[in-house]
């Protein structure tokens, strides 16, 4: 590990993007792509990661947000 890395500006980094993921992932729900494949699209690996990311910021499940 670098000394001039600070661990919390990795951290902030890290939640940028993935809110610009997040992001690209309503974009894909917009547009009637299934969660699944919202997911994949916008570069999650994983159900319980992306879930997670997805409520912190849009307040919503991604079913639920799609309506």
């Amino acid at each position: 590990r670098h000394p001039d890395w600070d661990d919390n500006r990795l951290f902030n980094v890290a939640r940028l993007i993935n809110r610009q993921r997040i992001d690209e992932a309503c974009g894909h729900l917009r547009a009637g792509l299934s969660v699944t494949q919202a997911m994949l699209d916008a570069g999650f690996n994983t159900k319980s990661t992306f879930n997670r990311e997805f409520r912190r910021i849009t307040g919503q499940s991604p079913t639920d947000w799609r309506g």
